[in-house]
């Protein structure tokens, strides 16, 4: 009996189907495995073991706001945290260090020294897009919508960039 086209194909689908569910039975680590913390993953996804974190951009400039909110921290401020110039839209822009020796020890800034953040200023950074003296965090920042939990998590991620 000779087995028409249509019939090959049928049984390569089959075959194709069964190798992929081997392949996924196989390897069922969850991407939460990849990070050492919740902190961690939140740093390079922008999400936590909970889920999505929302959040909007802090203006609207040329993108209009929420264009970065797909971003992550790591997409900025880098693996290590030490941030630097970023080019974006024709435009570069100077993104903070933010480990967490570098947010909480004093420092000068346009000559006025200014004190390190306590950690609750660092959450009303991540969530409000305000800084300690009062000025707003310009644009690409996100505002996060992060949990107190999440916050913490996040300052712990950045104590350990300082070993980095």
């Amino acid at each position: 009996m000779k087995k028409s086209p249509l019939m090959w194909a049928i049984i390569m689908i089959v075959i194709g189907l069964i190798g992929l569910i081997f392949v996924l039975s196989a390897n069922r680590a969850s991407p939460d495995d990849a990070f050492s913390s919740n902190g961690q993953m939140i740093y390079y996804t922008g999400a936590s073991r909970g889920g999505q974190i929302p959040r909007t951009v802090g203006g609207a400039g040329m993108m209009g706001p929420g264009m970065m909110g797909a971003s992550a921290c790591v997409d900025c401020h880098g693996e290590d945290g030490r941030g630097g110039q970023v080019d974006m839209m024709y435009q570069s822009t100077e993104i903070p260090d933010i480990r967490y020796s570098s947010l909480t020890s004093p420092h000068t800034e346009d000559e006025t020294e200014t004190p390190g953040w306590t950690d609750a200023e660092i959450a009303r950074a991540i969530r409000e897009g305000i800084e300690p003296d009062g000025n707003r965090i310009k644009s690409p920042m996100p505002r996060w919508n992060m949990t107190d939990a999440e916050i913490s998590d996040v300052i712990d991620y950045l104590k350990e960039l300082d070993t980095r």
